[in-house]
């Protein structure tokens, strides 16, 4: 079966909060199942000052063992308060029969 991922940044410190060089968030999902994975949904959720602000991102079908950087997310306002704590969620509406469900989501956060 698939096993879908989040998978933080190599970079020594930087966890999760993975920034291109516009300062948007970049999420990697991994399928470290031995199957391939059909297309799914991540979800991220964006701890902000007025609340949870939620942003879905289609994910393409991954090969076993294949990962993919899914399109660079902007970071809401008013989530730096004043870090920025966010969730990842791979396979958000469960579209994925999955070796191990348990290791779906992720915590991070962004130093401001």
């Amino acid at each position: 079966l698939p096993d879908l991922v989040p998978v933080p940044d190599p970079a020594p410190g930087i966890g999760f909060c993975k920034l291109d060089n516009q300062g948007r968030l970049v999420v990697t999902v991994k399928n470290q199942g031995g199957a391939d994975a059909p297309a799914s949904t991540t979800r991220v959720t964006f701890s902000t000052s007025a609340g949870d602000v939620v942003v879905d991102v289609p994910t393409p079908a991954l090969a076993k063992g294949a990962s993919v950087d899914l399109a660079p997310l902007d970071i809401p306002s008013g989530c730096y308060n004043p870090d920025c704590d966010f969730r990842i969620t791979v396979d958000a509406n469960h579209e994925v029969t999955e070796s191990n469900e348990g290791n779906n989501a992720a915590s991070g956060i962004c130093l401001g």
